[in-house]
């Protein structure tokens, strides 16, 4: 129970970090520089991430599993590299799209139809620098500072303590209710992919797996 309590105290730290950070930049955006709505949560979103991606690196330090993080995000050879970050996403982003899929059917016939605010206040008739930076944003620096907390920090964690698939499962989910702000519908979503990404992690033993399939599922989102 000791080891559970310091995985929801950092994972807590963690949220609280990105939501409030994010928040308190973007009043001060809009309020002393007067940009778009969309721009400020582009840069709010990064700034946090940013400042995430150091601060799980410090969780994993005090976990002493920093040889551990090192090993799982070596690239290796070229073909390595390209079946780890690019064959494998492919796969499993197609496998995502079906799994997905049959969830939204599934969801439409239990609770009707579906209404999502996907809004992050940009859109293609944007300046290129508010499409670039949330794309970096969403794309590139999320995936990459979620990964590492969820699939690199707490999923590990959890495994020295018990087996693969239970902390799959335990991970996936505190993945998904870490996105409650997007509603149940958002929250079953990334749980499945937070299994696949789980899963991949583990079989691979990789890091770079699970952040090319995010970064890719994010990416065509």
């Amino acid at each position: 129970w000791v080891s559970w309590l310091i995985i929801l105290v950092f994972l807590i730290v963690w949220w609280v970090a990105l939501l409030i950070g994010g928040l308190a930049v973007i009043l001060a955006l809009l309020y002393f520089t007067g940009i778009s709505e969309g721009l400020a949560r582009s840069v709010s979103g990064l700034l946090g991430y940013i400042i995430l991606i150091p601060l799980t690196l410090l969780f994993i330090y005090v976990d002493g599993s920093l040889d551990r993080i090192k090993e799982m995000l070596r690239f290796g050879s070229v073909k390595r590299t390209l079946i780890l970050i690019l064959a494998i996403p492919i796969v499993v982003t197609l496998i995502g799209w079906i799994l997905t899929f049959i969830y939204n059917v599934l969801w439409y016939w239990i609770f009707g139809e579906l209404s999502i605010d996907a809004d992050m206040g940009t859109n293609w008739e944007s300046n290129s620098i508010d499409i670039a930076l949330l794309f970096l944003m969403v794309a590139i620096v999320g995936p990459i500072a979620e990964e590492l907390m969820f699939r690199g920090y707490i999923l590990d964690a959890i495994n020295r303590k018990h087996s693969d698939w239970t902390a799959i499962i335990w991970s996936s989910i505190l993945f998904s209710l870490v996105h409650f702000l997007g509603g149940f519908f958002y929250i079953g979503a990334t749980l499945i992919g937070g299994i696949m990404y789980g899963w991949i992690r583990v079989r691979t033993g990789s890091l770079l797996t699970p952040i090319a399939c995010h970064m890719m599922w994010n990416m065509l989102a």
